[in-house]
């Protein structure tokens, strides 16, 4: 009997050892042994990153984000939604091509980190939902795009003869709610600032204080130098809007000082430029 219990602790044992292993195989994604080549396929992936915005600043290398290299990719199991698969982009080539059960999958790829509004740091992503067929050889492709506009606002060098101070600030995000960012008469550095899916309508408030000799009188001989001019316009994810703003003055025209605003988009072969009355407080 003693001989007996020993040889049957040793089954239980092994059976334990053989059940552990295949737990193990699940939970890496990888299939059992049960799994036959009429049941999977293969799949490889071709990554193209798009940061259409094209130029570097001092706060971060926008050509980084076009890398695809630096980019985490995420293999996502749709019907679990557990990830089985995650390198860098750098890594692809040496992970694959690689062998999935038959099923539907999700695959991401994103870099950078996604902020309200940010000068240093943005998000670009992309996915591709994808079925594995039996003996499906598959190519996905996956585009990533940011998840924000950029703003900039040039000052031209003769605002600097009318006006004491001048500023701008932008607002009407969803994810601003309600705040804004802003460039005072020295600020040339860029915002990225995060939009909804579809683009958002901004709006601007240009502010400027104008010089003594250039105040606005009003009807009662008051001299007023504090103005604003205002505006909106729409951005698109991936687009860049730029806003420059630049005097103009003519002393024998009602209010004698105004500004022009001309409003350039990357995308747009020439720029829009709007005289614009200022509003003086």
């Amino acid at each position: 009997m003693k001989t007996n219990k020993t040889i049957l602790y040793m089954m239980l044992g092994a059976a334990t050892l053989c059940t552990s292993c295949v737990s193990e195989d699940r939970d890496l994604g990888l299939p059992d042994a049960k799994v036959t080549s009429d049941q999977t396929g293969t799949f490889h992936v071709k990554l193209n990153a798009d940061a259409g915005f094209e130029t570097q600043t001092r706060a971060l290398n926008e050509a980084s984000y076009r890398n695809t290299d630096n980019y985490t990719v995420q293999l996502i199991n749709a019907s679990n939604s557990s990830v089985m698969f995650e390198c860098k982009g750098s890594e692809l080539s040496s992970n694959l091509p690689k062998e999935l059960e038959i099923g539907s999958y999700e695959l991401k790829a994103f870099y950078g980190t996604e902020y309200v509004s940010s000068r240093n740091d943005f998000r670009v992503e992309g996915s591709s939902t994808f079925t594995i067929r039996a003996n499906d050889d598959a190519t996905v492709t996956v585009n990533c795009l940011p998840t924000c506009g950029k703003l900039s606002v040039d000052f031209t060098s003769d605002m600097a003869t009318y006006y004491d101070d001048y500023s701008v600030t932008y607002g009407g995000t969803a994810a601003l709610a309600g705040g804004t960012i802003a460039w005072a008469k020295n600020d040339t550095e860029p915002w990225y600032v995060k939009l909804n899916q579809n683009g958002e309508t901004l709006t601007y408030t240009v502010n400027v204080t104008a010089k003594e000799e250039y105040a606005h009188v009003d009807d009662s001989g008051n001299k007023q130098t504090s103005g604003t001019a205002t505006g909106t316009f729409t951005l698109q994810r991936n687009r860049a809007h730029k806003l420059t703003v630049s005097p103009i003055y003519n002393p024998t025209t009602e209010g004698g000082l105004k500004i022009n605003i001309t409003i350039d988009e990357s995308t747009n072969d020439k720029p829009t430029t709007i005289e614009v009355p200022l509003t003086w407080i």
